[in-house]
C-alpha cells in the first residue's frame, strides 16, 4: 500500500495504469488485484495495411549446428501455401493498447492446428490467452507447443514464423587418422573419452527447415478495432438503414475505423489490398434479449439489452426510450460488465454527480474472487438530454453515493490484510478527494499499519500510525 502508479504502460494488453481517476496509490489490473504496473512492452504496430515480402522468408537466421552435427538450411514460408495470403491488417485498441491482425486468406482456406493450415485467420497480442466463438483471435508466444505462431512486431512490420523443423539425414563416419597413445586408449576403454582423430568419429547430418514471413506497413489507416461477423450482414453507405451497399458474408473479418453506440463504419479488405467501406447496424451484429426494466425517470423508460453466451447473461447495452412514445431516444453501449443475470431491476436511477438531474447505475465488474465491484454510472447531460459514460466513477469499486451529505465513497480490499476507502465531493462540477483511510499488516507481520488522508487548503496531508497486530488482524 501506498506505492504510485507508473504511468500508463505501452501496449500492455489488459494490464494497465488507471491515471483518470484520483486514487493515489493503486494500479488496476484484471481481475481485480491492486499490484504495480510492470515494465513497458515493445511498442504496437501500427494501424493499417500490411503487405507480405514475398522474399523476406529468405533472410532467417540460420540455425548454428551443434558439436558433431551438420545443417543443410531450408528456408520457407510461414503462411500456408493453401491460405494465398498478400495482405492482412491491424488494429489498435486506443485505450487497452490491444493489436488484433487478420491475414486476408482466400475464401476456401479453413484453419486446421493438425494439418499445414495451421496459421490462424486472426490474432491479438501481446498477452492475450484466450479463444472462443465470440473471440475469435488466437494467442501467440505462449507456451513450448511448437504448433502455435510466434509473432515479432516493430511499429511498421510484423513477421510470423514458426518452430523450426529439424530432421536426421544420415550419419558419416569420419575413419581415425593416426593409432592412439597408450593414455589414450586407457581413457578410451576407462571413461569411455575416446580421442576423435584416434579412434575416428561420427558426424549427424540434419535438414533444417525455416518457417518465416514478414509483412510491413503499407497504408496506415485508423483502425480501432477488428469486428468478426457470425452471421451475414447488410453494409450500408451511410449510419441508416438506407443505401444497402453490399453484404457481409458470415465469419467475415472487418476492420472497424469507427464505433458509435448505434453503428459500426468498417472496412472489408479484399485478397488484392482493396476495400470496400460502409456502415453496420450494432442491433444486427449480436441480437440482444431486449428486457423492459422497473426503472424510470419523467418522459423515459429503459430497456437491458442482454447477451447470452455459454457463461450466461450479461448486460452488454441500455436503451432510453421515450415514455410517451416507445421510439428509442438513445442507446449506450461500450461499458464494461460481467455476467449477472437478465432480471427487470438491472437499472437504478440515482442522482450520482448531486446536480438536480438524475443519472443511471448499471452493472459493471464482479471484482472476480474479491469484493472490488464497480458500477457502470452514466451522468446525464441537460444540455443535450443524453446519457453519458462517466469514466471516473465507473471505475471506483463497491461505489456507495450519499444523498444525505453529498458525497461518494469507495472501498477496496488488496488481499486478506489490506483495506482501504475514499471519499469524494463534487466542487465545481469535478469530483475531488476529501479524505481516505488505509490498513494494512505490516511486511513482517508484527503491526497494523493505518493512514489516514485528509484535504487541507486544497491538498491532501496524511498521517500513518502503527498498533500491534492481534491475532485477528486487520
Amino acid at each position: 500500500m501506498g506505492s504510485t502508479c507508473a504511468g500508463a504502460v505501452a501496449c500492455a494488453g489488459l494490464l494497465y495504469c488507471q491515471r483518470d481517476i484520483p486514487w493515489r496509490s493503486f494500479c488496476l489490473h484484471w481481475p481485480w488485484s491492486w499490484r504495480a504496473a510492470p515494465l513497458p512492452r515493445p511498442t504496437c504496430c501500427s494501424p493499417g495495411l500490411y503487405a507480405l515480402q514475398p522474399d523476406a522468408h529468405l533472410l532467417a537466421t540460420p540455425a548454428t549446428p551443434a558439436a558433431g552435427e551438420t545443417y543443410q538450411q531450408r528456408y520457407e514460408h510461414a503462411v500456408p501455401t493453401a491460405a494465398r495470403v498478400r495482405y492482412a491488417f491491424v488494429a489498435r485498441d486506443p485505450q487497452a493498447q490491444l493489436n488484433k491482425l487478420v491475414f486476408v486468406t482466400d475464401a476456401a482456406y479453413r484453419y486446421d492446428i493438425n494439418s499445414a493450415n495451421l496459421l490462424c485467420p486472426a490474432y491479438a497480442f501481446p498477452d492475450w490467452n484466450a479463444h472462443s466463438d465470440a473471440q475469435p483471435y488466437c494467442r501467440t508466444n505462449i507456451g513450448p507447443n511448437d504448433r502455435e505462431a510466434a509473432l515479432d512486431w516493430t511499429a511498421t512490420a510484423f513477421s510470423v514464423r514458426w518452430a523450426d523443423r529439424k530432421q536426421l539425414l544420415g550419419t558419416v563416419q569420419v575413419p581415425p587418422q593416426r593409432a592412439p597413445t597408450a593414455d589414450e586408449a586407457g581413457a578410451c576403454a576407462i571413461a569411455d573419452v575416446c580421442a576423435a582423430d584416434a579412434y575416428g568419429r561420427q558426424i549427424k547430418q540434419y535438414e533444417v527447415v525455416h518457417y518465416s514471413d514478414r509483412f510491413t506497413l503499407q497504408q496506415p489507416r485508423d483502425y480501432v478495432d477488428v469486428l468478426h461477423v457470425g452471421r451475414a450482414l447488410p453494409l450500408y453507405a451511410q449510419a441508416s438503414d438506407a443505401g444497402r451497399v453490399a453484404t457481409m458474408a458470415a465469419g467475415s473479418y472487418l476492420a472497424v475505423l469507427q464505433r458509435t453506440a448505434a453503428w459500426y463504419q468498417v472496412e472489408q479488405i479484399g485478397q488484392d489490398g482493396s476495400a470496400v467501406r460502409g456502415w453496420i447496424d450494432r442491433d444486427a451484429v449480436s441480437p440482444l434479449t431486449w428486457v423492459a426494466q422497473v426503472a424510470a425517470m419523467p418522459g423515459a423508460t429503459f430497456r437491458a439489452g442482454v447477451e447470452r453466451d455459454e457463461d450466461g447473461a450479461r448486460l452488454t447495452a441500455i436503451e432510453v426510450r421515450d415514455a410517451s412514445t416507445g421510439q428509442r431516444r438513445q442507446v449506450l453501449r461500450d461499458f464494461e460488465a460481467d455476467t449477472i443475470g437478465d432480471g427487470d431491476a438491472l437499472l437504478q436511477v440515482v442522482d450520482a454527480n448531486f446536480d438536480g438531474h438524475p443519472d443511471l447505475l448499471a452493472p459493471g465488474l464482479s471484482g472476480g474472487a474479491g469484493p472490488n465491484s464497480t458500477t457502470n454510472v452514466f451522468l446525464f447531460d441537460p444540455a443535450t438530454g443524453a446519457f453519458v459514460h462517466d469514466a471516473t466513477l465507473s471505475a471506483l469499486p463497491q461505489l456507495s453515493i450519499n444523498a444525505q451529505d453529498r458525497s461518494i465513497t469507495s472501498a477496496s480490499r488488496g488481499g486478506c490484510c489490506s483495506h482501504a476507502s475514499e471519499t469524494y465531493r463534487y466542487r465545481d462540477g469535478r469530483l475531488e478527494l476529501v479524505s481516505s483511510w488505509e490498513e494494512a499488516l505490516s511486511a513482517d507481520g508484527a503491526q497494523v499499519e493505518t493512514t489516514r488522508g485528509t484535504l487541507r487548503n486544497g491538498h491532501m496531508q496524511y498521517r500513518t500510525t502503527r498498533t500491534r497486530a492481534t491475532p485477528d488482524g486487520p
